[in-house]
């Protein structure tokens, strides 16, 4: 009986995060962060096992597209979370495997096999533009995460609240900022791919303009004018429109 390893990797991060999401919400912070660490062990698994049977990095395809992101996201809310309260990384911890669960549950119906290989992967502007797209949209993800954290999750009235709020929304902002700087440096390495390699020239088209859109989502999040600015709330929504917009066109195009 041959094992369906993609298959294996998607049930495993189902079942470690929807176990953890479950936990978290009845509060067993212990079993629920334990079983959180085992989907990104399971999540870094399928990363590793595509790398060594594809020989190459996640790149393209909806589900190697989920476990990287998954993997990334978890990788940044374990190690860049801000050293706040516990209480307040429980709804860091909580937000994350949401939207992780949301990308598999949208995975339900698609194929659950690793993008067949293609001749042009062999090209490294290739690879750079795919897989920084990827790492863009996970730190766009945690960038949410952040911005939903402090704008929503906390009262601006409460004195122990008000400080990780601050410091939650200002982590926001910047890894806002280094999402699309990545995704600056994926869209570069795409121009180079289309005009050494492919000898295509740049010009507008439906790829192109979708790509701007995500520009135009940050630079509005990062300057509302003063009566939008004033609410969190309002710059919590917007600052995740970016990751909202980018996790849609990784997995829907």
């Amino acid at each position: 009986m041959t094992i369906d390893f993609p298959l294996c990797i998607y049930w495993g991060m189902a079942g470690c995060f929807s176990l953890s999401l479950i936990l978290g919400l009845f509060r067993q912070r212990g079993l629920g962060r334990a079983a959180g660490i085992a989907g990104t062990l399971v999540s870094g698994a399928g990363v590793v096992g595509l790398m060594v049977t594809e020989q190459r990095f996640p790149l393209y395809g909806s589900l190697e597209s989920i476990i990287y992101v998954s993997f990334l996201l978890t990788l940044l809310e374990l190690f860049a979370a801000p050293r706040i309260r516990a209480g307040v990384t429980d709804i860091l911890h909580l937000l994350t495997l949401g939207i992780i669960c949301i990308l598999l549950v949208l995975q339900v119906r698609r194929t659950m096999a690793f993008n067949p290989d293609f001749f042009m992967y062999e090209n490294l502007w290739v690879n750079i533009f795919f897989n920084l797209r990827l790492v863009a949209g996970a730190i766009l993800a945690w960038a949410a995460v952040l911005f939903l954290g402090g704008g929503w999750a906390l009262s601006k009235s409460k004195d122990r609240d008000r400080e990780a709020r601050d410091r939650l929304m200002a982590g926001g902002r910047n890894f806002l900022l280094t999402g699309i700087a990545v995704y600056l440096a994926s869209e570069w390495a795409g121009s180079l791919w289309c005009l050494n390699w492919m000898g295509d020239s740049w010009q507008w088209s439906r790829g192109f303009f979708k790509s701007g859109i995500i520009f135009l989502l940050v630079m509005a999040a990062s300057h509302l004018p003063r009566s939008l600015a004033a609410s969190d709330r309002v710059k919590a929504l917007l600052g995740a429109c970016p990751a909202v917009y980018i996790l849609w066109m990784l997995f829907q195009h």
